[in-house]
């Protein structure tokens, strides 16, 4: 927690720069604020801040090597592993932290996770949980996206219109069973949405998630985010709000959205053609 405390800091500290202009312009500037359960934060662009924060709060390299927040480079310094990057911290079925998971710059970032550790396996971690048990535990439906500020503005979103959404970024990745039963695990409801945007690659890793989510919850939904917008910056146009409450609203079965052996391209028999030519 004290790396996760060194993050937020520096988020909060920053007036100026891409993270906070990117937060601000997707219309969940209110992470910003002191009191936000959102802890998001930022690592900044340098190669040894974290490094040498935790060396002065009474940390050794190993145990930094070991958490994933520290690497060696070749020369033998011990540099940070996230840099320039928002800052989410990612828990295990427990609810412990476990490792982070970092989201670049840009309308389309890249994602980068903890390493596997002796605590953390991506495929085991969720961002999202923590920050929103009331709602989940008070009945709130899961919505599965894939961007960190997508998941706040759908959560804010349904706090305004007085309903009970919890936004779950992916952060690309596609839900695996041991993160679909913890999932489940802190619901009680029996279904789920996956909101589907303009990201084709997003688009296909969502579906793919089908066989897992389904296997815990009776009704697995999906949402289409109209033209090619990511939820939260849906906020950002003209009656955003109103339009993203109607798409939200707006659920099919994500099953429906899987291709059809039709659809599927034909591939290329591989058996020896019968008219080859003889020995």
């Amino acid at each position: 927690m004290a790396a996760a405390r060194f993050y937020r800091r520096e988020l909060l500290r920053a007036n100026v720069g891409w993270p906070v202009d990117q937060v601000r312009d997707r219309g969940v500037g209110e992470v910003l604020r002191v009191d936000s359960p959102w802890r998001i934060g930022y690592a900044p662009d340098a190669f040894t801040l974290l490094t040498s924060h935790m060396r002065e709060q009474g940390y050794d390299f190993r145990t930094l090597i070991r958490a994933g927040l520290s690497e060696w480079t070749e020369e033998g310094t011990a540099v940070d592993v996230f840099r320039n990057q928002l800052m989410m911290l990612t828990r295990d079925e427990r609810l412990d932290p476990v490792g982070f998971v970092g989201v670049g710059p840009g309308a389309k970032p890249e994602y980068t996770a903890s390493p596997t550790t002796l605590i953390h396996r991506p495929s085991n971690a969720l961002a999202g949980i923590e920050e929103q048990i009331d709602i989940l535990t008070d009945g709130a439906f899961v919505v599965v996206v894939n961007d960190p500020l997508d998941a706040v503005a759908i959560e804010n979103l349904g706090r305004l219109a007085g309903e009970r959404w919890a936004g779950i970024p992916m952060c690309g990745a596609q839900m695996s069973s041991a993160q679909a039963k913890t999932l489940y695990r802190y619901t009680v409801t029996d279904t789920v949405i996956v909101a589907l945007d303009g990201d084709q690659e997003w688009r296909r890793t969502a579906i793919a998630s089908h066989p897992d989510l389904s296997y815990f919850y009776k009704r697995v939904r999906a949402v289409e985010i109209p033209d090619g917008q990511s939820a939260s910056s849906l906020l950002k146009t003209e009656n955003g709000p109103r339009r993203l409450y109607d798409a939200m609203v707006s659920t099919r079965p994500l099953e429906d959205y899987k291709p059809s052996r039709q659809q599927l391209p034909e591939l290329d028999d591989p058996s020896p053609s019968p008219t080859g030519p003889s020995l």
